[in-house]
C-alpha cells in the first residue's frame, strides 16, 4: 500500500488535481507565443492575477482526469473528484480504474481502498510534494514561482506556463482564458509522466465534513505516522 500512495501522490500532487490520453497529448497544437524577454511586460499580469485568484479561493471543488505515463512503456488513467478547502484541507477520491481515498488535514492524511478493506493513517504529504500542495492551498506566492517557458495550446485552448516552485522539479501549469488553473503535468527525473486536467470547477467552499473520515468497523487500520 505504501508503494501505491508514493506511486499515485508524488506524481500526481506535483502535478499535486481530466484524462488527456496519449494521443490527445501528441497531436495538441503546442505553439511559443511569446519571448520571455517580453514576458513580464506582455503576459505577466495574466499568470499573476491567475495565481492570485487561486490564493484567494476559500476552496474549490473539480472532477480530473489523469494520466500517467511510465519510461518503460507503461501507463495507467484515473479519474475522479478532487476537493481542498482552505486552510489545509484536501480530499482525493478515485472512481476508476478502482475506488480508493485520500483526505487530509492539519494533521494527518488518510489513504482508503473499500476493495482491499484497508485503510492508512499517514502523517502528512510534505515529504511528497510541498510546494504543489502549498499551491493548490493557496499558500505559494508569486514571488515564490519562477516562470521558465510559456506556450499556448490551441486542441485544449489553454495558457501553459513551465515554472519551479521552491525545490520543486519544474510543473507545467495550464490556465484557461478565465485563469482558472485547469492542467498539471510534470516529469520526474526517471522520465515517468504524469498529465492531469481539471473539469467541472465549482468555486465554492466545500463543506468541512467532506473533509472528516472515520474507518468503517470491518476495516483493518494500519497506523503509519
Amino acid at each position: 500500500m505504501i508503494r501505491r500512495f508514493s506511486t499515485i501522490l508524488r506524481i500526481a500532487l506535483a502535478g499535486a488535481v481530466v484524462m488527456l490520453f496519449a494521443a490527445q497529448a501528441s497531436a495538441a497544437k503546442v505553439k511559443q507565443e511569446w519571448d520571455l524577454d517580453g514576458f513580464q511586460h506582455r503576459q505577466g499580469d495574466f499568470f499573476t492575477q491567475s495565481i492570485h485568484r487561486l490564493s484567494h479561493l476559500p476552496g474549490f471543488s473539480c472532477q480530473f482526469d489523469q494520466l500517467m505515463a511510465f519510461s518503460d512503456g507503461g501507463g495507467q488513467h484515473y479519474s475522479g473528484r478532487l476537493a481542498i478547502l482552505k486552510p489545509g484541507r484536501f480530499r482525493w477520491q478515485y472512481e476508476k480504474p478502482y475506488a480508493q481515498l485520500y483526505i487530509g488535514n492539519h494533521q494527518s492524511v488518510w489513504h482508503y481502498e473499500p476493495d482491499l478493506m484497508q485503510a492508512e493513517h499517514l502523517g502528512s504529504l510534505e515529504s511528497v510534494d510541498p510546494a504543489v500542495m502549498r499551491l493548490l492551498n493557496g499558500e505559494l506566492k508569486v514571488s515564490e514561482i519562477k516562470v521558465l517557458k510559456q506556450e499556448y495550446d490551441s486542441t485544449l485552448e489553454i495558457r501553459r506556463f513551465q515554472v519551479s516552485m521552491q525545490k520543486s522539479p519544474k510543473v507545467w501549469l495550464g490556465f484557461s482564458k478565465y485563469g482558472d488553473l485547469v492542467y498539471i503535468e510534470r516529469q520526474d527525473m526517471l522520465g515517468n509522466s504524469n498529465r492531469i486536467r481539471l473539469s467541472k470547477c465549482s468555486y465554492i467552499a466545500p463543506a468541512k465534513k467532506l473533509f472528516s473520515f472515520t474507518p468503517p468497523a470491518d476495516v483493518d487500520v494500519l497506523d503509519l505516522r
